[in-house]
């Protein structure tokens, strides 16, 4: 089992997307959803502002994602974990107030001020990590390098990298969580 986890952890995700997509390699899609749950919980949370709710959703897109990547070619995928996500759960939230899902113009520019506004909140947080974990957070989740390209590319270890994303993402959970308190 190990054996598979670092063969998986070394792709990219494109790579990863076209093993599951090809010969249906179930460590692959778990490799590409282990990478992407905080991701698609933290918005999910950040939307629905409910625990339990966010759960759901999580699940719930994580299911529509494994037909989509079956039927759809997918260039970037973490843009496009990103607009599934904040779709599915603006969609979740308007159907409990009871909006239809059809958006109006209104709706329309205060999904989009929200989504600005978390992600400035986000950007700022990412000031606050150091050098390093900034490098690995660039690397992993906006260039989509496999750990094994980071090392190659930063001259650190595996465990240094993964240690680096690690405590980036405590990191940032509670200067997110701490700034939305404010």
């Amino acid at each position: 089992m190990l054996k598979f986890q670092n063969k998986y952890q070394k792709q990219i995700d494109r790579e990863l997307i076209k093993a599951f997509t090809s010969n249906n390699e179930k460590n692959a899609l778990n490799e590409l959803f282990k990478r992407y749950t905080h991701l698609v919980a933290s918005i999910a949370l950040g939307i629905l502002k409910n625990e339990q709710k966010a759960k759901h959703a999580v699940l719930d897109i994580f299911k529509s994602i494994i037909s989509a990547l079956k039927n759809n070619d997918i260039r970037n995928f973490n843009a496009w974990v990103y607009n599934v996500t904040t779709r599915h759960c603006f969609k979740v939230k308007n159907m409990e107030d009871g909006l239809e899902s059809k958006d109006d113009f209104d709706e329309i520019l205060e999904k989009n001020l929200l989504l600005r506004n978390q992600s400035q909140i986000f950007k700022r947080a990412i000031q606050k990590l150091n050098t390093h974990q900034k490098t690995c957070v660039d690397f992993f989740y906006f260039k989509g390098l496999s750990y094994f390209e980071i090392t190659e590319k930063t001259g650190f270890s595996i465990r240094e990298v993964r240690l680096h994303i690690q405590n980036s993402k405590k990191k940032l959970e509670l200067l997110i969580y701490n700034n939305e308190r404010e």
